[in-house]
C-alpha cells in the first residue's frame, strides 16, 4: 500500500542507492578528507605565502603599518602561527559541546565556510594592517577546531567496525594530506601570479568543497538517501542501540577524565604533533634557508615528506584492521611505537649531517615523515576504540595536541634558529625526537585494547537509575509514581 501511495518517492530512493551500491560512506569519507584538508591547506598557504612575498620585489605591495613591505619579521611569523592555535584553543570545546548536541553537518558546514571566506580575506587585510591580519587568522584558528571532533563524530556514527582503522587513518591523514597538495600548488601559483593568488584559490576551493558537503552528508546513515538497508546493517554491527539520543549526549566527562588510557592518546598526539607541526610549518623554511633550494621547486620539495607519510597512514590504517592474529592493545603499542621510535630515529640522524649534501637530507627527512604515518594504527586508531560512541570528545580532544604544539612550536623553533643554519636545526631535531619518545613510554604504560567502561549499557542504565534516585529525592512524587509502577505486575 506504502508503495502505491509514494510511487514516485520509492522509485527515487531505489535510483538514490544504485549511484554508489553499498559503498555511500566511502564516497562521503572522501567528501570529508577534502573538506578537512581544505581548512588545514588555508593556514598552511599562509607559510609558503611568506616565502613567496620575501621573492616578490613588486612595488606595488603595500606596507605594512604604512612603512614595510608585505613580508614578515621572525615574530611576526611566530604570532601569525599561534593565533592560529589560541583561537582553536578556545574553539575546542565549545564546538566539541555542539558537535555533541546538533551533530557535524551544520557546525562542519558553517565553520567551513568561515575558513573559506577568512581566507579569501587576507590578502586585504595584510594591506590593511597586522593586526587586521591577526583578526581574520583568529577566524581560520577557529575553523579548525571542529576538524578533530568531526572526524571523531563521523567514524563513530558511518564507520563498519572491520574498516575503523581504514575510516581513521583516512581522515587522519588530512594533516600530510593538506601541505602535499598546498605546497607545490602555492608554488606554481607564487610563479605564475604572485602571492595573493594562493590565498584567493585556497579560499574559493574551500568554499566550494563546503557548499557541497553541506548539501550532501547527513549526520546519520538512516536519514541519508543514498544509504540502502544493505550499508546500513553493516554499519549498524557495534553501534550501542539501547540507549537513547538524550543519553548519549550527556557525555560522562568526569568518567572519561579519570581514565589513564584515554589520557595516553592525549599524550600521544602532543608527541605527534610536535614533530608534525615542526616538520610542515617550517619545512619550507628549512629547505629554502638551510638546504638552499629555490623557491619555485621548494613547493614540490616540502610536499614530499607529508605525502610520503599521507601514504604511510594509509597503508598501516589498512594493515592494522587486517592483523587480527594480535590483540588490539600490542597492536596499538606496537604502531605507536615503531612510528615514534622510528621517526625520531631518522631525526637525530638528519640533526648530525652536514648541509653539503641536501638531497641525502631530503631523503632522510621523508623517512622520519613516513615512518611517523604508522601512528593511524597506534593513538589514532585507540581513540575511536576506546570511546566508541563518545568519540566527538576523545578523539575532538587530539586537537588540543595539534593546537598546543602550535603554539609551542613556533616559538622555541624561531628561538633556537636565528641564522638558521644546520648546526642551529639540530638541536630542533634532537628536541624533538626527546619528545616523541617520552610521550611513546606514557602511551605504551597506560593504553587499553577494548572500549572503556563508560560506553557500556550497563554503564548508562546505572547512571539513569542513579539519576532517578537523586530527582526521586528532591521530588518524592517520582518516588511514590515509581513504587506504584513497580506495584502493578503483582496487582495484576
Amino acid at each position: 500500500m506504502a508503495d502505491a501511495v509514494f510511487p514516485t518517492q520509492a522509485t527515487a530512493q531505489t535510483r538514490y542507492i544504485s549511484l554508489f551500491g553499498t559503498r555511500t560512506r566511502f564516497v562521503i569519507m572522501v567528501l570529508i578528507l577534502l573538506c578537512l584538508t581544505s581548512i588545514w591547506s588555508n593556514i598552511l598557504a599562509f607559510n609558503f605565502a611568506v616565502i613567496c612575498m620575501d621573492d616578490d620585489d613588486s612595488d606595488m605591495d603595500t606596507a605594512l603599518n604604512g612603512t614595510r613591505k608585505t613580508h614578515f619579521t621572525s615574530t611576526q611569523n611566530s604570532l601569525a602561527m599561534s593565533i592560529v592555535a589560541i583561537a582553536a584553543l578556545l574553539g575546542n570545546f565549545p564546538i566539541v559541546q555542539l558537535v555533541g548536541m546538533v551533530g557535524i553537518r551544520t557546525v562542519f558546514a558553517g565553520l567551513g565556510i568561515l575558513s573559506a571566506v577568512s581566507t579569501l580575506l587576507i590578502p586585504l587585510s595584510i594591506r590593511m594592517g597586522f593586526y587586521y591580519f591577526l583578526a581574520v587568522r583568529f577566524l581560520q584558528g577557529f575553523a579548525f577546531a571542529a576538524n578533530f571532533p568531526v572526524i571523531g563524530s563521523f567514524c563513530a556514527k558511518w564507520s563498519y567496525f572491520k574498516q575503523n582503522g581504514l575510516f581513521v587513518s583516512s581522515l587522519v591523514a588530512y594533516v600530510q594530506l593538506s601541505p602535499a597538495i598546498t605546497m607545490p600548488a602555492s608554488g606554481a601559483l607564487c610563479s605564475a601570479f604572485r602571492w595573493p593568488s594562493i590565498f584567493y584559490a585556497h579560499g574559493a576551493v574551500s568554499l566550494l568543497l563546503f557548499v557541497t558537503y553541506a548539501l550532501f552528508y547527513r549526520n546519520s546513515p538512516q536519514k541519508h538517501p543514498f544509504v540502502g538497508n544493505v550499508e546500513l546493517k553493516k554499519i549498524s554491527i557495534g553501534k550501542i542501540a539501547a540507549v537513547d539520543k538524550r543519553a548519549l549526549k550527556k557525555v560522562p566527562y568526569g568518567a572519561i577524565l579519570k581514565t589513564p588510557a584515554i589520557w595516553a592518546v592525549w599524550v600521544a598526539a602532543i608527541g605527534n604533533f610536535t614533530c608534525v607541526n615542526m616538520m610542515f610549518l617550517f619545512s619550507p623554511v628549512y629547505l629554502s634557508k638551510v638546504l638552499g633550494f629555490p623557491v619555485h621547486s621548494t613547493g614540490i620539495s616540502a610536499a614530499i615528506p607529508p605525502f610520503l607519510q599521507f601514504l604511510s597512514k594509509l597503508i598501516c590504517g589498512a594493515i592494522s584492521d587486517r592483523l587480527t592474529c594480535l590483540p588490539e592493545q600490542m597492536k596499538f603499542r606496537m604502531f605507536n611505537s615503531f612510528a615514534f621510535l622510528g621517526s625520531g630515529a631518522f631525526l637525530c640522524v638528519l640533526a648530525f649531517m652536514g648541509d653539503s649534501h641536501k638531497d641525502y637530507n631530503m631523503i632522510v627527512l621523508g623517512c622520519a615523515a613516513a615512518m611517523l604515518g604508522a601512528t593511524t594504527g597506534g593513538f589514532f586508531k585507540a581513540g575511536p576504540v576506546l570511546s566508541k560512541q563518545y568519540s566527538h570528545f576523545v578523539t575532538g580532544n587530539i586537537s588540543l595536541g595539534i593546537t598546543i604544539t602550535m603554539l609551542i612550536v613556533p616559538f622555541f623553533v624561531n628561538a633556537l634558529t636565528h641564522n638558521n643554519t644546520q648546526e642551529e636545526w639540530k638541536w630542533v631535531f634532537l628536541i624533538t625526537a626527546a619528545v616523541m619518545f617520552i610521550c611513546n613510554v606514557f602511551f605504551v604504560i597506560f593504553v587499553k585494547g577494548e572500549p572503556c567502561e563508560w560506553t557500556s549499557d550497563n554503564f548508562h542504565r546505572a547512571s539513569s537509575v542513579a539519576d532517578l534516585e537523586r530527582n526521586s529525592v528532591r521530588n518524592p512524587t517520582i518516588s511514590t509514581v515509581s513504587r506504584n509502577v513497580e506495584d502493578v505486575p503483582e496487582k495484576l
